[in-house]
């Protein structure tokens, strides 16, 4: 069912996430929830360690896609969190191809903590990036 545009499977290996990875993606995404930032406030609600945003995890995913197939490809992203994620995880993300066709392909997507902890599943559509207008051009 693959192709030579779209392999059977991919892989990435993101982190150890690390505080200030929790802080940069705070400002940049306005969310500034002592959950993902504070050890005191994790530890209050029964974490030991501040948790990985959910968004965050979900650009990791994005991120699997984009560099295996370039930054304009991934045309859908369906993610569902079904755990978390911890400062100091490294998250691996996998994506199984569903089915594809000459320009686009479905992927099933799971992520995991190191330690083989699900936190996130869902699918992704990707398409055949176009050439670049430059790569077009006869000289």
């Amino acid at each position: 069912m693959s192709s030579p545009a779209f392999p059977p499977s991919i892989e990435l290996s993101c982190g150890p996430v690390t505080a200030v990875d929790l802080a940069l993606f705070a400002a940049a995404a306005g969310d500034l929830n002592p959950l993902h930032l504070d050890d005191s406030v994790a530890r209050e609600a029964g974490f030991d360690q501040p948790l990985v945003h959910g968004m965050l995890t979900m650009a990791y995913v994005a991120r699997l896609f984009t560099q295996n197939f370039g930054s304009s490809a991934l045309l859908a992203l369906n993610t569902r969190f079904i755990g978390v994620a911890k400062r100091g995880d490294t998250l691996v993300l996998s994506a199984r191809l569903s089915e594809c066709d000459d320009s686009s392909a479905l992927y099933s997507v799971r992520g995991t903590t190191g330690a083989g902890s699900e936190v996130v599943s869902g699918t992704a559509r990707v398409g055949l990036q176009a050439p670049a207008p430059e790569a077009l051009a006869t000289p």
